[in-house]
């Protein structure tokens, strides 16, 4: 069994076509039928099957792409290891979130840059379970999570509150702070991902449930409904504009000036962590490594204090 061959049968798992795969390969369509050939004739199966309609892969082939990318993965730990020290050549692939990448991720990349320039870095985007499925498949290296994920290895980062934002003139925009029952009556525009699960825990926790009315992805735009009054929503710190703690307390007031950005009492928190695959390579350790130093330097774990929050006075 080749290495190439596990590579072409991953390739044609992702990308469902021959053609398709040969193209992410840099290789010919016929060097990748020969290479799925030789794979299924040495294990006496048929991985996939082919018809107008594109790749399927058979009970078995599903099975066996576990064992493919695993793999292809410790091959490339391999050449890490070799490769790493002193200088740390190689690359991780990192999942990370929309919000993340946002507020914290450029000071991070930056600091990873200064300390270790030679490390590539590939950025995937997406919600958490996303990422989590990403780090359970081994599809990346080191993700940012929200944590509980028992069933993966964890180091947490930081603490981010959560916040009700409302329109500016919403009944509820002159308070202080907010309960989670005061939104019981309320439409929600859920932000697609991680946000549901908490919101759904807390509000249960109430006696109540959330009446969701919209779910959205990008954040953009689910701001702009809730300027628009067709609902409220919640966002975690990091998802709302920065304000620094010297600011003025019209800062946030300045950055959403339709919206009402609101605590809640009592606070509403989550707890981010970075998630690593199974045995990580020097660059995944350097990863955690240096996000840790810069959480504690740039005191990521008061993220939440970093939003005014525009309610009454």
């Amino acid at each position: 069994m080749k290495l190439s061959q596990c590579a072409a049968f991953v390739a044609i798992a992702d990308t469902g076509s021959f053609t398709k795969a040969a193209q992410a390969l840099g290789i010919g369509q016929s060097a990748v039928s020969h290479a799925i050939a030789g794979l299924e004739a040495e294990l006496g199966v048929a991985l996939m099957r082919r018809d107008r309609r594109g790749v399927e892969l058979t009970d078995v082939g599903v099975r066996v792409l576990h064992h493919a990318r695993a793999t292809l993965l410790h091959a490339e730990r391999m050449r890490d290891e070799a490769s790493a020290p002193p200088d740390m050549r190689g690359s991780i692939r990192v999942g990370t979130s929309q919000s993340f990448s946002a507020r914290l991720l450029p000071r991070l990349l930056t600091e990873l840059r200064a300390r270790y320039p030679d490390l590539g870095i590939t950025l995937r985007e997406g919600v958490d379970a996303r990422i989590a499925h990403w780090l359970r498949e081994q599809e990346v290296d080191v993700g940012i999570v929200q944590l509980p994920k028992p069933d993966l290895a964890t180091v947490p980062l930081l603490q981010d509150e959560v916040f009700a934002v409302l329109p500016r003139g919403h009944r509820l925009a002159a308070s202080t702070e907010l309960t989670v029952a005061e939104l019981a009556d309320e439409p929600i525009i859920m932000p697609f991902g991680g946000m549901e699960p908490i919101l759904r825990t807390v509000f249960r926790g109430a006696g109540t449930e959330p009446a969701v009315s919209f779910r959205v992805h990008d954040i953009a735009a689910l701001v702009a409904m809730v300027t628009e009054g067709l609902g409220v929503t919640v966002l975690p710190a990091l998802a709302l504009p920065a304000a620094p703690p010297t600011a003025l307390p019209t800062a946030l007031q300045m950055a959403l000036p339709d919206l009402c950005v609101l605590p809640f009492s009592p606070p509403v928190t989550r707890q981010l962590a970075i998630g690593v695959r199974p045995a990580p390579t020097p660059g995944v350790e350097a990863f955690v490594a240096t996000a840790l130093s810069v959480a504690r330097d740039a005191g990521w774990h008061r993220a939440a204090a970093e939003v005014v929050p525009t309610g009454g006075r």
